[in-house]
């Protein structure tokens, strides 16, 4: 039997244990739903390790939810995240997501949301969106193609054609991405033609690589792979036949330095854990969206990449410094 005083000792100890636990993260938990799966797929594997990096600085308890690659899944997955109540935020991602997003918000309007590399534009007051200024990212890969084309670097030929590969074609890539893609080209020389192909498919490395020996058939001597996994069978036969590749979202050159001569960068584990901090200490403005490219240091470019530096002639890498400033100055519009 214990006195008065000892349980009024115990109560005030448990009390102290749980607000540490509290000021420690223990109290706030976060679900990833992942539309897709993160192995292999570098912008989620930059998502989870920014996620995981605001986990280890505050200690908020974190859970990632693959959603695979079928989209039909994925607001449904939501909606069971949701429907728990045991998150106090939802993190989701892609263009392809905000309707989701905004009907499950509807549904469940005491859940937090947040929507990553793609906008909600209709301010629900449960809903924060950051989307990323892809058009800034794009028109870097087009105006390093552009001078790598016109180039007499062992690879480039005389056609005066650069190509795009995309995994699907998505609003995104339909109106912002392509058409910044091809307006960095065309400020190198307007002669520049662009070749486009969609696979239809983000995980298909057979189909990638088809399409690019297509491409490179057509005279195209440098290819922007914006496809995932399917990527991957572009990277080979551009390897094979001679070609050069542009990479996306994170650096990969050193997977065939020499072949994939530079990378447009989206920092966004940089982004994840700032969003995560943010509505830790509760300072995220839901209801609102943001974007953010160069000038808030999402969008970048493979300038200290050894194998850029070896195999990248100094006068191009001299004019990308110059368009990347320019850019982050606002003295470029990619989109026209």
């Amino acid at each position: 039997m214990f006195s008065t005083k000892a349980n009024l000792k115990d109560v005030v100890m448990l009390l102290i244990t749980l607000m540490s636990f509290t000021l420690l993260g223990f109290g706030y938990s976060v679900a990833l739903m992942i539309t897709g799966e993160v192995g292999g797929n570098p912008i989620y594997e930059m998502m989870v390790k920014g996620a995981e990096a605001a986990a280890s600085e505050t200690g908020l308890q974190l859970k990632v939810v693959e959603g695979g690659y079928n989209p039909a899944k994925w607001e449904p997955n939501l909606v069971s995240l949701a429907a728990t109540g045991k998150y106090d935020l939802i993190v989701t991602f892609t263009e392809g997501m905000p309707k989701s997003v905004e009907r499950v918000a509807k549904i469940f309007p005491k859940q937090k949301f947040v929507l990553l590399d793609g906008i909600v534009y209709h301010r629900l007051p449960n809903v924060y969106s950051l989307g990323f200024k892809d058009e800034e990212m794009c028109y870097l890969a087009g105006y390093f193609a552009g001078l790598v084309t016109k180039s007499n670097m062992p690879y480039a030929n005389r056609d005066l054609k650069i190509g795009l590969l995309a995994g699907d074609i998505y609003p995104a890539m339909t109106d912002r991405m392509r058409p910044a893609y091809e307006n960095g080209a065309r400020a190198v020389d307007p002669n520049i033609k662009v070749v486009f192909s969609s696979a239809g498919t983000w995980a298909d490395p057979n189909k990638g690589k088809e399409l690019a020996q297509a491409q490179f058939e057509q005279g195209v001597d440098i290819l922007f792979v914006i496809a995932g996994g399917t990527g991957v069978g572009a990277i080979r036969k551009a390897t094979e036949m001679h070609k050069y590749i542009v990479g996306v979202d994170s650096d990969i050159i050193s997977l065939a330095p020499g072949t994939i001569l530079a990378c447009a960068l989206k920092h966004a584990d940089l982004a994840i854990k700032n969003v995560l901090l943010r509505a830790y200490h509760g300072k995220l403005p839901f209801g609102t969206w943001e974007r953010w490219g160069i000038r808030e240091g999402v969008i970048d470019f493979t300038f200290n990449d050894p194998y850029y530096i070896k195999y990248v002639p100094e006068n191009i890498r001299k004019q990308m410094i110059t368009v990347f400033s320019a850019l982050k100055e606002g003295k470029i519009a990619p989109l026209k």
